[in-house]
């Protein structure tokens, strides 16, 4: 069995645990059935949502005819990610991390527990960038995808946009900084005006007949609203009809403290504190500081493109994956690589399904 043969990968890959991902099995899941592509474009449906109602109409006219609620379809290219590991002679010789002091693996042997471990590698690392894209198309109601070229630190850009025209409908701008409450002289409250800009971001979805259920907040602003005066008194006064504290981990970088309620709706308060390391190395929170987004779960959908690869035949093969495995090797010097590419884009189901506030802070 010749274990880099791209087919035997492809197994391999899909037998590895899943990643803990938060972003992207939240609100852009993949269905395996229909948002993965064996072409290079990928075909994603769009409905306005528009809230029309019902007409009155007389008894002996029977019903009016209405039209059946239309949809879009755009076609759009996802962007590439590929990225490798090179394996050397050196490698398959010398004792590996992790393996006994007085280990008896035969090269072939370190050959498969080294493929598996890159493919770990390479998939958690397309992970990252899977979390990242999430999180920034709803932060822009679209996305930038910086492809690095053959020439080192030029790039090309890749731009998608969910909306029509230059002004982001999900972009709510508060009138000034976020604000904490104050107790007044009387025991009354005057509310900080974080609370009335985050009832005025539901009311974006709510009018238009969308779900709000939950303020994903970055870690800075999370903070700032839990340390409120106004939230620490009624939460601790244990009244439940403003929401309640029952903090959650749901993943290692996003927690859930509670809900709280806004004017009547309660939504599910996350906070992430996640990051991730750039290209220049900097660690970057993957919810930027001073954002706030109200959207729901499920909001969106993950699309992937087909990959194709020249083989070892010498013909082009086109697969359809979240992940597409590759050995390439090379005789001079003697030296093989383990590739893996995926071609995600993340979309929305309806136009503009989360509203977000940027600098809140």
């Amino acid at each position: 069995m010749n274990i880099f043969d791209t087919y035997y990968m492809l197994a391999a890959v899909n037998e590895l645990p899943p990643e803990h991902t938060f972003f992207k099995r939240r609100y852009f899941p993949t269905n395996t059935a229909m948002d993965i592509f064996g072409t290079s474009k990928v075909l994603a449906d769009y409905k306005d949502n528009k809230q029309r109602r019902a007409p009155f109409v007389l008894p002996r006219i029977g019903s009016v005819s209405i039209a059946r609620e239309g949809f879009s379809t755009y076609e759009l290219e996802p962007g590439n990610i590929s990225i490798s590991i090179p394996l050397t002679a050196d490698q398959l010789q010398n004792r590996g991390f992790g393996e006994a002091l007085m280990s008896t693996m035969t090269p072939a042997d370190r050959a498969r527990m080294l493929l598996i471990g890159d493919l770990k590698e390479l998939s958690s690392r397309i992970s990252r960038t899977e979390e990242w894209l999430a999180i920034k198309t709803m932060l822009d109601n679209g996305c930038v995808m910086r492809h690095q070229t053959e020439t080192p630190d030029i790039y090309q850009d890749v731009k998608v946009q969910f909306y029509d025209g230059t002004d982001n409908p999900a972009l709510f701008t508060p009138t000034a900084k976020w604000t904490h409450s104050k107790k007044n002289t009387d025991g009354s409250w005057t509310i900080g005006t974080w609370y009335y800009d985050v009832c005025a971001m539901i009311k974006m979805l709510t009018s238009r007949g969308l779900p709000a259920r939950e303020l994903l907040l970055a870690a800075d602003v999370g903070d700032f609203i839990m340390e409120d005066p106004w939230v620490m008194e009624v939460l601790d006064n244990r009244r439940m009809e403003m929401g309640r504290i029952e903090p959650k981990e749901l993943t290692e970088y996003v927690t859930n403290p509670g809900t709280f309620n806004f004017k009547g709706r309660k939504l599910d308060i996350l906070v992430s504190d996640g990051t991730f390391e750039d290209e220049s190395g900097t660690d970057t929170p993957y919810v930027p500081n001073g954002t706030a987004i109200v959207t729901a779960p499920d909001c969106g959908k993950g699309l992937y493109g087909g990959v194709t690869q020249l083989e070892q035949d010498g013909n082009f093969h086109t697969y359809a994956g979240t992940r597409v495995p590759q050995h390439i090797f090379t005789v001079r010097p003697p030296a093989k690589e383990t590739q893996m590419t995926s071609r995600p884009l993340f979309v929305p189901k309806r136009k503009s399904p989360w509203s977000v506030a940027k600098g809140v802070l």
